[in-house]
């Protein structure tokens, strides 16, 4: 085998590894997050605890890998990031947080994984195009796969998971809003720029969002942790926000967006593992069906874009 060969091999084989821990480190996300609940934090606390310490690992990251300035980029384009930023980065968070302190680790990652939904609508409406049968019958799929996750004709399971299932849909839509919206600015900026300014944006109004909170005597407690607590914070913005974007930064170098994507479709599988595992999470037979259903048809509907190189 000659040296050129080895060396793609390798290539390929060190972006393969880089993905599956990034995409392992990822999927634990939800699972820090609950341990911060049951210790005592509030989500609005975990969130801005994240920002701040991943805020400064960004721009060190921009820093480190300097990101040539992309042809034709207006100053403009970086407000448009900051802007972005503050739905991506603390909108979309923020309700994805409130919403997992009511439903299980299980439940919260299959219902964001209906943000495909979202963006096909999305963009249904915005160019005014009339959807195929095929398109049509995945969308009602899905929504049946979601309405038994939550507990389907258990009114009692359904009843438990609305309020949360509520918050964690809209944190769907607004980042499929972002990606209709804004998904160009990679393009035109590049991805560890519009991270590093985004996430500067959304730390700035997770700053003001609690500032106001405050001032309306809504108070959250944001301090007097115990190191243990902060400790959590560290990891869910070290392990699970700042290390899985710099590994699929390095995988996609190496092996294509593509296979990458392929690869992170693992990421709701391990997380379902993971909520069985360390929180003792349990689903009932009908929710198991139904997050069956809407695993494998948003997959079916991401591979199929992925085959036919469609971007929305």
């Amino acid at each position: 085998m000659r040296a050129e060969e080895q060396s793609k091999i390798r290539e390929a084989a060190a972006g393969t590894i880089f993905l599956l821990i990034g995409t392992v480190c990822f999927a634990s996300k939800s699972i820090w997050i609950k341990w911060a609940y049951q210790m005592g934090a509030e989500p609005d606390a975990v969130l801005l605890y994240r920002q701040l310490l991943a805020v400064p690992l960004f721009w060190l990251i921009f820093l480190i890998y300097r990101p040539p300035m992309p042809d034709g980029k207006k100053k403009g384009d970086l407000w448009k990031a900051c802007g972005a930023g503050v739905f991506c980065f603390f909108l979309s968070p923020l309700l994805d947080f409130i919403g997992l302190n009511h439903v299980s680790a299980m439940v919260e990652r299959i219902l964001l994984m209906s943000y495909p939904l979202f963006v096909f609508g999305f963009t249904a409406c915005r160019d005014r195009k009339m959807s195929s049968i095929q398109d049509l019958f995945a969308v009602l799929a899905v929504m049946f796969g979601l309405f038994l996750a939550l507990g389907g004709w258990n009114a009692e399971l359904f009843q438990a998971n609305r309020i949360g299932a509520v918050f964690i849909l809209l944190s769907s839509a607004v980042y499929a809003g972002y990606l209709v919206l804004s998904g160009h600015l990679v393009h035109q900026i590049g991805g560890i720029r519009l991270n590093a300014y985004g996430m500067t944006a959304a730390g700035a109004a997770m700053m003001l969002y609690t500032g106001i909170k405050s001032a309306a005597g809504m108070n959250t407690p944001m301090a007097a942790y115990p190191l243990s607590m902060y400790g959590l914070f560290a990891v869910i913005a070290v392990v699970t926000t700042v290390i899985p974007f710099v590994l699929m930064l390095e995988g996609i170098k190496r092996i294509g967006a593509q296979r990458a994507a392929a690869i992170s479709m693992a990421g709701p599988i391990l997380t379902i593992f993971y909520g069985a595992l360390f929180l003792g999470e349990r689903l009932r037979l009908i929710q198991v069906i139904g997050c069956a259903a809407v695993f494998f048809v948003i997959t079916g509907m991401e591979y199929r874009k992925l085959k036919t190189g469609k971007n929305e």
